[in-house]
Formats: C-alpha cells, structure tokens, sequence
C-alpha cells in the first residue's frame, strides 16, 4: 500500500512539472508543503495580532461617536449658537475636535503600520506563499491522478483516495470537497484538455450545491459552466477525434456516453499500436493491471537467437 501512496505522491509532482509551469511549482512536494503550514502558522499569528488592533481601534472609535454631547439634543441653530457663547462648552468642543478625534487618527495611523496585508504580500514575492498558479497546478494534478488511477471521483470529492483497479486500495483523508472545489478543478480540467474528466467534476459540484446550506456557488453559475463544458467536449470530439497529445473526450458525445461498453480490450500483437493506445498502456500499467491475459503469458517462450553478419 506504501508503494501506491509513494506512486500517487510522486505523480502529482510530476503532473505540475508536465502542466509547463516553469517557476510555479514549488508546492507539490511534501517538504514543501510542510515548510507551508509553518509559514501559515505565522501569517495567522499576524492576522489574530492585527484583530486584536482592530478590536481597540473599534472600541475607540465607538466610544468617541457614542459620547452623547449636550448639543445633541438641540434642534435649532439658535439654541446651539446659544450654547457655544459659553467659553467652557466651546473649549470642550474644541478639546474633542481636537484632542479626542487626534487620539482617533493616531490610533488609526498606528493601526496601519502594522496592515498584515504588506507582510503577507512580501512572503508570496520570496515564495513562501504559494501563488495561483501552484494552486491551479494541484488541482490539474488531481485530475491526471484521477485519470491515471481510475480513481472513485465521488470518493475524492470526499477526500478519500481510492481504486479498485487492479486490487481495491483506499487511503481516507480528513477533508472532502465542497462544490466550489469540485468546480475549481473542472474548470482546471477543461483547460488542460480534459474534456471528459471536465464534465464529471462539474456533475459532481451540482451534486454537491445541492446538498449545501447555503451553497458554495450558484447553482446557474454552474448550470451556464456544464452546458459550455458539454458544448467544448463535444465539439473537440467532432474536430479533432477522440483522443489526442493534449486532449482526450469520452469518445462519444457527452449526452451518448451512458450508452457506450466501458469495456477495455488490449490489442497487443498489432504490428503498429496508436500513440492513444500507448497511453492508456501506460496508465493500465501505473494502476497494477495486467496488459496479457493469462492465456498469453502461458505461450511466451524464451529462445537464444544469434543475427547472421
């Protein structure tokens, strides 16, 4: 089982590093990933100090606008010009425009200086938060885990990994998928040529918008998404064929997919072998399946053969 996992961990390294992305791939390993949580663990720590300064600053700035002034129930300019002829109401409200509202500012300006916003944005110039495109990556890896390892999509999307292609293997996670994710991802897919994984991950958000309260996206952002993912899907698979070097369909037009065998049938012994046929050799092979049938192992034999000079 640790041989899978190290498979899968390693695969989603090289997913990124396949995807082109030159500089953008600094979170796809562990290590990495762990020197992250440290780097979040700081970021929140700054974050929590910066409320903390907020909670003062709104307490101020409450008890300041909340300080009822005599004044305040006078309704006619008369009756306040009357008031101010006082020399001891007007040094008050000269104090508080002055003093008072200054101690506002300061507190305010000193709030400022410490905006976590700036050290945040300093941290993802050196690379110590990850940028979009290392999360765009991650997710373009899950899908050709997904693909390569025939994996449960409806168990991803809730965290868990799991194939049950050639032996039935499963490593649970702690966190699932909400239907934004599961869009996100599609929305990866569908850039990266996977029109067919593109359709499912979507399927899977509807499926998930329904069940949450409120939902993580609106259900005719998704509706307007699947209709354009089907539309690209099957126009790809009427101009440029079923499979290819950067694209692959379902083979059939999305609404006809049901009604197509999912059987596989290996054609090994052919003199030439598609380069489509060649990858799914290759994906066959990463999740343990055999390519020969018994049958054809049992009549392979092995000879010394010497070539004539």
């Amino acid at each position: 089982m640790m041989h899978f996992w190290n498979v899968v961990v390693l695969l989603c390294c090289l997913a990124t590093h396949s995807g082109g992305q030159k500089n953008t791939d600094f979170y796809t390993t562990v290590s990495t990933l762990s020197d992250l949580v440290h780097v979040e663990k700081q970021v929140k720590a700054e974050l929590l100090g910066y409320v903390e300064r907020l909670k003062v600053l709104q307490d101020n700035i409450l008890n300041f606008v909340q300080d009822k002034q005599p004044y305040d129930d006078l309704t006619s300019p008369s009756a306040v010009f009357e008031y101010l002829k006082h020399p001891v109401h007007a040094f008050h409200l000269i104090k508080r425009m002055t003093a008072g509202l200054g101690a506002i500012e300061a507190l305010i300006n000193k709030t400022r200086k410490f905006d976590p916003l700036v050290n945040v944005m300093e941290m993802r110039k050196q690379r110590l938060l990850p940028w979009d495109e290392d999360f765009t990556g991650l997710a373009g890896s899950l899908v050709r885990l997904q693909d390569t390892y025939a994996l449960d999509l409806h168990e991803l999307t809730k965290g868990h990994i799991r194939t049950e292609i050639s032996r039935n293997r499963s490593f649970p996670g702690r966190l699932p998928l909400n239907a934004r994710d599961c869009f996100n991802i599609s929305q990866v897919a569908l850039r990266h040529g996977f029109y067919d994984r593109a359709v499912e991950w979507v399927e899977q958000a509807m499926a998930k918008a329904t069940e949450e309260e409120p939902p993580t996206i609106p259900k005719q952002e998704l509706d307007t998404f699947y209709k354009e993912a089907i539309e690209e899907h099957d126009k790809v698979l009427r101009t440029l064929g079923e499979v290819g070097d950067q694209w692959q369909t379902y083979g059939v037009p999305v609404r006809e997919r049901a009604n197509r065998s999912t059987e596989f049938k290996a054609q090994l012994f052919d003199e030439q072998i598609e380069d489509d046929q060649v990858t799914e050799n290759y994906k066959r092979l990463c999740r343990g399946e055999q390519l020969r049938t018994p049958k054809m192992d049992s009549q392979l034999r092995c000879r010394y053969y010497k070539g004539q000079d």
